[in-house]
């Protein structure tokens, strides 16, 4: 009883709060601004099923947390200056094992406490918009459509897997004493980037030279390259351009986009993993595509992760998934969208992956409510995965997810 009164209460904050939403902006002068929000997921999580050979997992298990919470600073310096500065705040209550982490292949037996992070801080100098845009500080390669689209605009639950296998294998995991907590797929960069237009054709292109932290020190060092190329046709993807992506219109686009990325680095080291092992060299090779007709939309993408380590072996894994959903109009702007996804996770067959043989599947269905757009969603969906080859045997997860998404 307690819980449900919790759950009452924190929901009809957020409703309220929601729907009287008023970004906070200041004009410090005729050309500059700050625009502040406050982002957050609010889960509640019920675990159907929750197996992990070699530990015993209690199932039928409720949890609520903060699945992920931003503070966000934007704004201008001038017309052609553009900055963003956001802080992270994830996973905030949130108890180990969790279905939703063994779902999505990470398994872990001990709760680690939330941390407040950085987690986007760049400029956008904009001499030609939308023709030319350079873009420099901490922020995402432009490489997998999942890392580079916000988990508050995913129509699943949680992202799919593309997002957690190509950051982890591309921009890597920071070790202990990086600052950085969160495999979160940023890198310090330099990207140049723009959009082009026929007026029936859109281009979005983007080219980015970064420093990667999380697979260099002192003596092991290499730039990473990541560039991304999207044709828009009917419609576009994008009216102005942009670094962040959406995977929903609401059923109002008609249009499709071809998406093909590329990220390179050609040394580097794995300082997480035990013996601090080194590659001679990293490579993303990717595509995606949307498509949107009447109300229906359907997404997918797929990439391969291929590494040669320096002692002579390497390993080529894939990882995909599709997509769909239909949005139907309500009154009063709202949207009531039903989702399907599924993704897979294939690890080379000879054993030199970071993740060795282990296999991961999830699927993920259920209904998302937009009263107020990203403003306000409530989520309703049914998840499962399993990790296959692991410990000997197949780990399986399942639960219930009710989320609220709130902006203010």
């Amino acid at each position: 009883m307690k819980t449900v009164s919790l759950i009452s209460a924190v929901f009809s904050f957020i409703f309220f709060t929601a729907t009287s939403y008023a970004e906070m902006k200041l004009s410090l002068n005729e050309n500059s601004s700050i625009n502040i929000s406050l982002m957050g997921q609010l889960w509640t999580v019920y675990s159907t099923e929750l197996k992990i050979p070699g530990y015993t997992a209690e199932k039928n298990r409720t949890d609520m947390f903060l699945r992920r919470g931003r503070i966000s600073f934007k704004g201008q310096i001038n017309n052609q200056l553009r900055y963003t500065l956001v802080f992270a705040y994830d996973n905030v209550g949130k108890q180990e094992p969790n279905p939703v982490s063994v779902a999505k292949g990470s398994i872990k037996t001990e709760t680690t406490y939330s941390k407040i992070e950085l987690w986007d801080a760049f400029f956008v100098w904009s001499p030609y918009r939308d023709l030319l845009n350079i873009s420099f500080g901490y922020f995402r390669p432009q490489v997998g459509k999942e890392s580079i689209t916000s988990g508050f605009t995913v129509v699943s639950f949680e992202k799919g897997l593309p997002n957690f296998y190509v950051r982890r294998h591309f921009t890597g995991k920071p070790d202990s004493g990086s600052g950085f907590g969160s495999t979160n797929g940023r890198v310090f960069l330099l990207n140049i980037g723009g959009l082009y237009s026929t007026g029936k054709v859109w281009v979005n292109w983007n080219f980015g030279v970064g420093d990667n932290q999380n697979f260099t020190d002192s003596q092991v060092w290499s730039p990473l390259f990541a560039g991304r190329v999207a044709v828009s046709l009917f419609e576009p993807e994008m009216e102005k351009y942009s670094l962040g992506y959406t995977q929903t219109f609401y059923g109002q686009r008609n249009g499709i986009t071809f998406g093909f990325n590329y990220g390179y680095q050609e040394k580097g080291i794995e300082k997480t993993i035990t013996g601090r092992p080194q590659f001679k060299n990293n490579q993303v090779i990717g595509g995606d595509f949307f498509a949107g007709f009447m109300g229906f939309e359907l997404t997918g993408e797929y990439d391969i992760l291929k590494r040669d380590w320096t002692d002579g072996s390497g390993y080529t894994d894939r990882v995909w998934q599709l997509k769909a959903d239909y949005s139907f109009r309500l009154k009063n702007g709202r949207v009531l969208q039903p989702s399907i996804s599924y993704s897979r996770f294939s690890p080379d067959g000879n054993g030199s992956s970071i993740y060795s043989r282990k296999k991961n599947e999830w699927w993920d269905a259920g209904v998302n409510y937009y009263i107020n757009r990203q403003k306000l969603k409530i989520t309703l969906h049914y998840a499962s995965g399993k990790i296959y080859n692991y410990n000997g045997g197949t780990a399986k997860s399942s639960y219930i997810g009710l989320g609220f998404q709130f902006k203010l």
